[in-house]
């Protein structure tokens, strides 16, 4: 093969693996969106994200008065420190 022709077949080579890799990353913008659709869906405005949290928020009023709870005046908490591989909680 000559060498114009090495070229041409590279070149076409570099056509096909960029069409390729477009079309690859057209597939996963595709996804992408549709996840962030899933996404914004979720957690809009009287989504279910927030009917969840509305729920557990009104779960735990209600274990707090039976427990007699005052919500309102609870003392802080300190927040630890999960250490991966030990196991250990620091604060």
């Amino acid at each position: 093969m000559s060498t114009s022709g090495h070229i041409v077949q590279q070149q076409q080579q570099l056509q096909q693996d960029l069409q390729n890799e477009l079309t690859s990353t057209n597939q996963l913008l595709s996804l992408i969106s549709v996840e962030l659709q899933k996404i914004k869906q979720l957690t809009s405005g009287g989504g279910e994200f927030e009917s969840n949290i509305l729920q557990n928020a009104s779960l735990i009023e209600n274990l707090a008065s039976l427990q007699q709870i005052d919500l309102q005046n609870l003392p802080s908490l300190v927040r630890s420190h999960y250490e991966e591989g030990s196991g250990n909680m620091s604060p």
